[in-house]
């Protein structure tokens, strides 16, 4: 049976967590629970700081915690996937609440977790419903809701690893799908100025597109539709820098680094990610050009060493230190 994740979208104010509320564990990000706590009449049965994606923190969370009749998730990534990981675990229904649109992590059946510094998915779970209420995404700090487009723009740079594993290995490719993948950058570039001003269509819009990227990986089962390269980057640059970037903003800066390394039309995506309002170069100076070159680099051996899927990274000899020195300075200069 085909999962569609449109189907467990609700779109309605917050208020209507009201009816599930004393009776939820609610995890949750302060700041958004300080905006959202006014507008509710009634109190979570207990309430957690969404805060660390540690696999063993995680684990410890829901031992010593106890169950409720179902886990509500409010705020971003780490909420969504602090509250994931809870309703899996105690085997109760699941309410998703995005705060901003930062990732496709509301949309999807799996947990992201960390494993000794390094990004795994684990467990099945399936939201009664995602409730948006684009009033609260849109109140977001615009940066936010802009970035989260990374988890589309690497379609791009997906699709070409996906390709090239086929034809130098013989894995399976599903041409109609990768193309209906390729439609959805398409009609984010038709609608980019909605993106950039965040608004109302603009927010339908991602969460539309969030919902088609997610069914299509769920029809060949598989992330190969949305997910390649371009992510292996930012898997090893949190891992060997310890710290957690802005998912939406890191993936499109190391989509860019990518597509400039596949020679895969690197201008028409950097165009797509403008048009947007991606700041991936603030994402950059935050980074720091030491630590990404060192990423890049180290990108096929962190892919070979977790056994992820092979991309460009692994399948050629495209990363040379000349290579991506240029492919940076491609990103600080803007231009070829």
């Amino acid at each position: 049976m085909e999962i569609n994740p449109l189907q467990w979208v609700r779109w309605s104010p917050v208020l209507t967590l009201n009816e599930w509320l004393n009776e939820a564990t609610l995890v949750a990000d302060p700041v958004v629970w300080k905006k959202v706590q006014p507008l509710l009449s009634q109190k979570p049965a207990q309430q957690l700081e969404a805060s660390d994606l540690d696999e063993a923190t995680l684990w410890a969370l829901a031992e010593r915690t106890a169950p409720t009749s179902c886990v509500i998730g409010l705020g971003g990534g780490t909420a969504m996937d602090t509250a994931k990981y809870l309703a899996w675990r105690w085997q109760v229904p699941l309410i998703l609440v995005p705060s901003a649109l930062t990732v496709d992590a509301p949309f999807t059946d799996s947990v992201a977790l960390r494993r000794e510094g390094r990004i795994h998915y684990a467990g099945h779970v399936v939201p009664e419903f995602v409730l948006i209420d684009s009033d609260l995404i849109r109140s977001a700090p615009p940066h936010l809701n802009r970035g989260g487009v990374g988890d589309l723009l690497s379609i791009h740079t997906a699709l070409y690893d996906w390709q090239l594993a086929h034809q130098r290995l013989g894995e399976p490719y599903n041409a109609e799908v990768a193309q209906q993948s390729a439609k959805i950058l398409n009609h984010l570039s038709q609608q980019a100025s909605e993106i950039k001003s965040v608004s109302e269509r603009g927010v339908q819009l991602m969460v539309e597109l969030f919902c088609e990227e997610v069914r299509l990986c769920h029809q060949v089962r598989s992330s190969r539709p949305e997910e390649g390269s371009e992510h292996h980057v930012l898997y090893t640059l949190e891992y060997q820098t310890g710290r957690t970037y802005l998912h939406g903003s890191a993936v499109t800066l190391c989509a860019l680094l990518v597509a400039h390394l596949q020679e895969n039309n690197p201008e028409q995506l950097r165009h797509l990610a403008d048009a947007c309002g991606v700041d991936y170069r603030g994402m950059l100076h935050e980074i720091g050009v030491p630590a990404l070159r060192r990423a890049i680099l180290s990108a096929p051996e962190y892919a070979r060493q977790d056994q992820l899927p092979p991309t460009f990274l692994t399948l050629t000899d495209a990363i040379t230190e000349e290579r991506v020195d240029r492919a940076i300075r491609w990103i600080e200069e803007g231009g070829l």
